[in-house]
């Protein structure tokens, strides 16, 4: 015969005898018999156990088997059948001591993330401070089966929100992380797909798992990622050697993947972010720390067959019997505060879960994830995110975190905790936590309709032998905001380290709203009188500054097709930024609307995706001295003196171009210079000033029609085919004049630096960018010349390669919104985000006989944003600078959202 194979289950009892904490465990032994029961319990922790056990005892259990004359094994066994026996009728009732209505007992497993662990979708990434579906449809089913519209302002990885938008609810949420978000917006898209759509994305995700490794090696480590490690977390090694080159060639491939199939990367990306920390040094146990020698023998997991089977996992959900959304949740913001700047929602459900005062740093726990999305740049971004999160852990307490308001019942605790506890950040921590959660439910009430329900789950912690009731302060504090708790349900008992009784809640409440309605107080725009004065006399249209010379000399620093005339600027930022304001412009190109605010004194931001508009606006944003550029031309012709092409960069020359091959618009000497700076920058990224100055003035002068050009005769703006002879121009001296003419032209005393991000706009934001009294902005219009094309010979010197040019433009916004629109609403959300109240966004925009992007916008950014205004000027006045091809712009558009 053949033995049957057993399984087994260890769970800690604290009385259990023996010598050590990690000994005091009682194995349980599940036979073929078992199999079902073991499939239920082996994934619940200890405490969840004793609970179905009905004890936390040890010796308890082994008296009431003795008592019954069983073998304690089968004794537990009996005990975990018959209680998972009443919970799968889920409708155990009991009466909590002191309260005389019956509660609900919902299965214990259901309110962890791991009652939805295994099931599709929600298995692609392990997000164990959640909860499953289950719970909510169960919520749903008995606190709210007449909810219309629901929110969840602390969605995670978005478990509400889905299953609200199952069931055809309108869904909102809030996430503030950018991890949760990304996954959350992946999901959605992907269950948004009809049935063939998805498989062709599933046989897609094969065919990359299939060559995986090989594509891996095909490219080069991310430089940029790299290096936003090393500024982010300096000398820490989360990563082997041979796993860190992985995961940055990874990042590359990504992003080639994307330029033509971004969805097909999105998935992909959602793979490589579940295996990140499980393929790292790292191991999320609680909180994001590193393994153990054991823990890096016995658990290590290789990236590549890792990357593999997650690929596999999303593969066969997507392409399975998928849940379809009646609904397409939509993410109202990130930091449910900002509510408090949206018009009124009609919410009529809230199912949440805030983040649990247990001492947990969300946002360290998933610091590997944020930097592989590009979201940490600097040590400064983390503390940046955890500035702006809850406060649910001693290392999230600043000075700049003062409670607005502290309930009396949680002044009481946190007096007990400053007599006992160990750390004065832990009294400081208890005291933000319940004023920021206060806050957030103070400003959701605005968007409740009468009688809203609002189920909220919480979990109670102790510090220092001082218990924290977190469902009661909570209760307390938001009876004071017009919260009514009709229902509490314990939900799972457990214990602290110092077996203080703890306990996870959920809350239902009604809200009622106050007997008058909500009055909206418009904010004074400063602004009005100065754009009625814009649209009356035009003045950019005016003497002097119609003229085509007109403005600061570092404006032509390099020349730059599809530039936003000076003078527009000017007057833009002078009408809707105040004196010391700021300003931040997401489709900056070279910088022409940061510049202008710099000049006049504004605080300047600025994103661009092209390597050439990065560095140029760059250069302008800073004061660079005469002296550092020196120092970089010096270098750099140190390197054009000892070095020479190779054959391969030779070749590219005579094969590439577009209105004419590389190698003709250069004396074969010229060639030979232009290559080498080429490689230099390549080898050398400009991270200074003086390095940005002195590669845009280059880039500027690569060609022309003038004798400052280094080509033959061609066009300053787009290099068209070239004629007239061939003539050695000497690199370094004409960079040297160009430089030199550049810095002749003195900043303003007002002049404040500003900053530029190599950065999608339809990305994450950086988080130091907020408090904005104005976004002002043109994007590329709809039917515009391709910038990509009239650019390519400096974006060829900046880095691109011939297949670039059929990739990178895919994933610029003038290609993507011939798709849909809808790209911008990223834009806007996080504009309406990082404004201040008042804050104003401004488009300047083309119209068209095909496109009115003023009309789509409009009708995008109400979600966020009233309209003040939209303008029309005609096109009638602007210059040709000797191209031929304009486009079909009939009218340029002023678009003003407040």
């Amino acid at each position: 015969m053949v033995a049957m194979a057993q399984n087994y289950k260890a769970v800690y009892f604290p009385d259990f005898p023996a010598e050590t904490a990690k000994q005091r465990s009682v194995t349980l032994a599940f036979g073929s018999r078992s199999g079902k029961l073991y499939e239920y319990v082996k994934d619940l922790s200890s405490e969840e156990i004793r609970l179905l056990l009905g004890s936390d005892s040890y010796q308890e259990l082994r008296d009431a088997a003795a008592v019954q004359d069983l073998p304690l094994n089968t004794y537990c066994l009996r005990q975990l059948r018959a209680a998972i026996s009443r919970l799968a009728e889920r409708r155990v009732q009991y009466t909590l001591p002191g309260l005389d209505v019956g509660r609900q007992l919902f299965d214990p497993l259901v309110v962890t993330f791991r009652g939805g662990a295994k099931e599709p979708f929600r298995r692609w990434y392990p997000y164990l401070e959640g909860y499953s579906p289950e719970y909510v449809r169960m919520i749903f089913s008995e606190y709210a089966p007449d909810a219309h519209i629901v929110l969840d302002p602390f969605a995670g990885t978005g478990t509400t929100a889905f299953t609200a938008a199952e069931q055809g609810k309108t869904a909102y949420f809030c996430e503030i992380n950018p991890v949760l978000q990304f996954i959350t917006q992946v999901k959605i898209h992907v269950r948004r797909l009809d049935s063939s759509t998805r498989a062709s994305l599933a046989d897609a995700l094969g065919e990359v798992s299939k060559g995986i490794e090989g594509q891996l090696g095909a490219f080069e480590a991310d430089y940029f990622l790299s290096k936003a490690y090393q500024d982010t977390f300096g000398d820490s090694e989360f990563f082997d050697e041979s796993v860190y080159t992985c995961v940055l060639k990874a990042r590359s491939l990504i992003d080639y993947v994307a330029r033509e199939h971004p969805f097909l990367a999105d998935l992909l990306t959602v793979a490589i972010l579940s295996v990140l920390v499980p393929c790292s040094q790292m191991k999320r146990a609680g909180d994001l720390r590193y393994k153990t020698a054991r823990e890096k023998r016995t658990q290590q997991v290789q990236f590549i067959p890792a990357i593999k089977r997650a690929i596999a996992q999303i593969a066969q959900d997507i392409q399975g019997d998928v849940n379809g959304l009646k609904t397409e949740p939509i993410l109202l913001c990130e930091d449910a505060r900002s509510l408090s700047q949206l018009p009124p929602l009609g919410i009529d459900t809230v199912i949440t879960s805030p983040p649990y005062v247990n001492g947990t740093n969300y946002f360290r726990n998933t610091k590997i994830e944020l930097w592989f999305l590009r979201c940490l740049h600097n040590k400064h971004d983390l503390a940046t995110f955890r500035a702006a999160a809850v406060t649910t852990g001693i290392n999230d307490v600043t000075s700049r975190k003062t409670p607005t308001t502290c309930h009396p019942e949680v002044e009481k605790v946190v007096r007990a905790l400053e007599q006992r506890a160990y750390d004065a950040r832990i009294p400081a921590m208890i005291a933000s936590y319940f004023s920021e959660v206060a806050d957030i439910f103070g400003i959701i009430r605005n968007h409740l309709t009468s009688r809203a329900t609002v189920a909220i789950d919480i979990g109670d912690s102790s510090y220092a032998g001082v218990h924290v009731p977190s469902d009661y302060l909570l209760t307390v504090c938001l009876r004071d905001l017009g919260y009514s708790l009709s229902q509490e349900i314990v939900l799972r008992r457990r214990k602290s380290r110092s077996s203080v009784p703890l306990k996870q809640s959920l809350l239902v409440f009604k809200y009622r709203q106050p007997g008058q309605p909500r009055r909206v107080t418009e904010t004074q725009q400063f602004w009005g009188p100065g754009w009625e004065t814009f649209k009356e006399r035009l003045p950019h249209q005016q003497q002097p500054y119609a003229r085509r010379d007109w403005g600061h000399a570092l404006h032509s620093l390099c020349s730059y097709s599809g530039k936003l005339k000076p003078a527009i600027a000017h007057h833009l930022v002078q009408t809707f930024v105040p004196i010391g304001g700021s300003v931040l412009d997401p489709f900056a190109g070279v910088g022409t609307i940061p510049f202008e605010a710099a000049l006049q004194g504004r605080l300047a931001y600025g994103f661009d995706l092209s390597p050439v508009a990065f560095v140029v606006a760059s250069a302008k944003l800073q004061n660079v001295a005469f002296q550092d550029c020196a120092k970089v031309i010096q270098k750099l012709k140190e390197y054009i003196k000892t070095n020479e092409p190779i054959v391969e960069e030779l070749e590219e020359t005579r094969r590439f171009g577009f209105n004419g091959k590389i190698a003709e618009y250069y004396h074969p000497e010229t060639l030979r210079e232009v290559l080498l700076a080429r490689r230099y920058f390549r080898q050398h990224p400009p991270e200074t000033a003086a390095e940005k100055l002195v590669l845009s003035c280059l880039l500027h002068i690569l060609h022309g029609n003038r004798p400052y050009a280094l080509s033959r005769r061609s066009h300053p703006l787009t290099p068209y085919r070239p004629s007239g002879p061939f003539e050695y121009r000497p690199l370094v001296g004409r960079l040297w004049e160009k430089v030199n003419r550049s810095l002749k032209a003195a900043l303003p005393p007002e002049f404040q630096a500003g900053k530029m991000f190599l950065q999608d706009a339809t990305g994450w934001w950086p988080r130091d960018i907020n408090g904005l009294d104005a976004v002002i902005t043109s994007p590329p219009f709809f039917d515009s010349t391709r910038f990509y094309l009239a650019n390519w010979l400096r974006l060829w010197f900046a880095g691109w390669s011939e297949s670039d040019f059929h990739t990178q433009p895919l994933s610029f916004v003038d290609e993507r919104q011939k798709q849909s629109f809808e790209i911008y609403a990223p834009i806007l959300r996080q504009a309406r985000e990082r404004l201040k109240p008042g804050g104003v966004v401004v488009f300047h925009l083309g119209k068209s006989i095909k496109c009115d992007m003023a009309a789509h916008l409009k009708e995008i950014g109400k979600r966020w944003f009233k309209v003040a205004d939209i303008f029309d000027e005609s096109v009638a006045h602007c210059e040709s600078h000797g191209i031929r091809d304009k486009g079909t712009v009939t009218a340029h558009q002023y678009l003003a959202l407040y």
